[in-house]
């Protein structure tokens, strides 16, 4: 029986305590060693311990300042030249545990070099990772001198060339603000006078979260570029840490469908129970028609809910991906019975005989499965078992032909054919001509064909109009040909008379070598034919009326004999010649 489709099945089964159960994941973060730094900011111990000054620890100041007053910071164990320490500072190792993101930390650069990727002015900078790896959000490390909230545009780029923008990102001043920071420094140093300063909340450095789009997981971070337009505000970037909360392996679980049993091109809804689904998870439906031996992608399948239209038995399964590493969800089956049908027939159009003719048949070429019925449209005679048409007894048209398997599903395959008959005439105005002008256009059927004829007929091939002058005397057959994917042909014949003008020698020798032996007419297809020869004295000597014949003076003397031919031509016109010739013996 019919399969009737619904996700309620799947539903329930989705809204199970154990459908989709979430594999949580805390977030790792891992500190980014880096490269790029461009000023050192932090006043750091002397190497032998003792006190030193402000400037000769750094290479600048956080902030921009004025000549008296310009600030830095500075590690726990800085001393300046009159013995005082900070209360609080930078931890000397330069790790930063972050107050704001558990388990984030920083490792900022070194305190005897440059520390930090400061911009001031509307410039811009790049960090870039000596070890580049994947993650899912990029950390930032910085704080501003002379702060505003003009927003700065960060960029992170990976190793494969692609990047992602992120805009209008604000970094809060190092002093007075109102958010939480990754670290209170609590303290700052004078670079022009070695004065420190302990504020209890002050100065600040922040964390700029830049949270990648799951489409750039798999990709390695290379660098950190930021740039900004603003003239006041002195960006300090001082540290970056990668953060994932894709470490583990994510679990599979089990794949679900609606239905198990579904006739071609049904839906079923497809889900995981027990799968995982933390925030970084990405899924890729499979699917295999080989029993299981090799799965392919669907495309688009990457949702955790799917509706597959399956037309073949099919395995379906997941791919569960946290950043690198994927599971399998146990793979599940959807039967289809094999109910799809096919029919094909040769490419067509099939061209048919006359009815007087044998009987013309087109079978398919293939139909599957066997064992099913054809059916046609009206005017189409068929063979409901094996599919053979009937052409001769068809009427010509383009018809479906139906193949149906009588099964719970209703396969049924369609094609369709088309029967062309076509019957070509030819007419001429006539079927003799005088060869002098033209036959005029014939008539014909259908448009579209070509003309061709016997040797000798000068014809126009599309026309069929026929140069009488450029052509030479006899009898023709002339064919046309019909155009298109069934061809046709009717001839007609016709006859093409002389005109030529005759040519009568001027001397006669009787002597039987074939040569000017007889004064006769040299072109046929004249009537009325009347010839007289007359000697120099005037008395007729010869007349005759059959053109075939002529004078060949073999009972006269030599001498001038004059003549007078009379006929009509081909074209009815009358003729008439007068001449003399001379006999030689």
């Amino acid at each position: 029986m019919r399969t009737k489709i619904t996700h309620l099945a799947l539903l329930l089964a989705l809204l199970s305590p154990g459908a989709l159960r979430t594999a949580r994941a805390q977030t790792v973060y891992v500190p980014a060693a880096v490269t790029g730094y461009t000023a050192d900011v932090v006043a750091e111990g002397t190497a032998t311990g003792g006190p030193g000054t402000v400037a000769s620890q750094t290479t600048n100041t956080v902030d921009r300042g004025n000549s008296a007053v310009r600030w830095c910071f500075a590690t726990t164990n800085y001393q300046n030249p009159a013995g005082q320490r900070p209360t609080r500072g930078l931890p000397q190792s330069g790790l930063i545990t972050s107050i704001s993101t558990p388990g984030l930390t920083y490792q900022m650069g070194p305190f005897n070099g440059n520390n930090s990727l400061r911009i001031d002015g509307a410039s811009s900078g790049t960090l870039t990772l000596t070890n580049p790896q994947p993650c899912s959000e990029v950390m930032v490390l910085a704080t501003e001198g002379n702060g505003s909230t003009v927003g700065k545009t960060f960029v992170v780029t990976f190793t494969d060339g692609t990047s992602q923008t992120f805009n209008n990102i604000v970094v809060p001043d190092w002093f007075g603000g109102t958010i939480t920071p990754a670290i209170i420094v609590g303290s700052r140093v004078n670079r022009p006078d070695d004065v420190i300063d302990n504020p209890a909340n002050d100065p600040r450095i922040y964390e700029v979260r830049l949270t990648l789009s799951v489409a750039n997981y798999s990709r390695s971070v290379q660098s950190v570029s930021v740039t900004k337009t603003s003239t006041d505000p002195v960006l300090n970037v001082m540290g970056i840490s990668l953060g994932s909360n894709c470490l583990g392996v994510p679990l599979g679980g089990t794949a679900i469908a609606s239905a198990t049993s579904v006739c071609p091109g049904q839906p079923v809804g497809l889900g995981l129970v027990g799968a995982s689904n933390t925030g970084g998870i990405t899924y890729q439906w499979q699917v295999s028609t080989d029993g299981g031996t090799t799965f392919a992608n669907i495309s688009g399948a990457t949702t955790a809910i799917y509706t597959a239209n399956p037309t073949v038995s099919t395995q379906y399964r997941a791919v569960v991906t946290c950043r690198l590493q994927s599971s399998n969800s146990t793979a599940v089956s959807v039967t289809v019975p094999p109910s799809v049908a096919t029919v094909a027939y040769a490419p067509g159009p099939f061209c048919q005989g006359l009815a007087t003719g044998p009987v013309q048949t087109a079978l398919p070429t293939s139909f599957t499965p066997t064992g099913g019925t054809f059916t046609s449209t009206t005017g189409l005679v068929l063979n409901a078992t094996t599919g053979a048409v009937n052409l001769t007894a068809s009427t010509p048209g383009t018809y479906t032909v139906t193949y149906t398997i009588p099964n719970s599903c209703q396969a049924v395959g369609t094609t369709s054919i088309t029967l062309v008959r076509t019957v070509a005439a030819l007419a001429y105005p006539g079927s003799s001509f005088c060869r002098v002008g033209t036959t005029g256009a014939p008539t014909f059927s259908p448009q579209g064909g070509t003309f061709t004829s016997t040797a000798g007929l000068s014809l126009n091939p599309s026309t069929g109009a026929i140069d009488l002058g450029n052509s030479s005397a006899g009898n023709y057959t002339v064919t046309y040909t019909s155009s298109g994917a069934c061809q046709a042909t009717a001839t007609a014949s016709l006859t093409v008379k002389s005109d030529a003008l005759p040519v009568f020698p001027n001397v006669l020798t009787p002597n039987g070598d074939t040569k000017n032996d007889e004064l006769k007419l040299t072109i046929s297809d004249v009537s009325g034919y009347h010839i007289r020869v007359f000697n120099r004295w005037g008395r007729k000597v010869y007349e005759g009326y059959d053109a075939a014949k002529g004078w060949k003076a073999e009972d006269n003397s030599a001498g001038m004999y004059y003549y007078q031919v009379e006929y009509a031509d081909c074209a009815g016109r009358r003729q008439e010649y007068k001449s003399w010739v001379e006999v030689v013996k």
